[in-house]
């Protein structure tokens, strides 16, 4: 594994990512509703690692979350606002 912002391999072992927010415990990645009464897709990233060299913290999802992610990601959309990456599936190259 290598860090997604420096590319450098040096990153620390896997650590739990815990949020200082009494009420939520965990870092949330959201998604937006998928229907008006539908509840807003989110996974709890509970694990992360830190690039030794540059800082960046990655964090990622437990297998549970992973899991659950998987089965729900040809329906989620793009968050609103969210920059057009041209790597990712749908992006514009141009």
């Amino acid at each position: 594994m290598r860090c997604g912002i420096c590319g450098s391999g040096r990153l620390s072992p896997v650590g739990e990512l815990t949020s200082s927010d009494s009420m939520q415990k965990r870092l949330r990645l959201r998604f937006p509703r998928l229907g008006a009464f539908k509840s807003r897709p989110t996974f709890h990233a509970g694990f992360a690692r830190a690039c030794r060299d540059c800082g960046a913290l990655l964090p990622f999802l437990g297998e549970e979350e992973r899991r659950r992610l998987d089965a729900e990601a040809d329906g989620l959309a793009p968050a609103e606002g969210a920059p057009i990456d041209a790597d990712s599936e749908g992006g514009d190259a141009r």
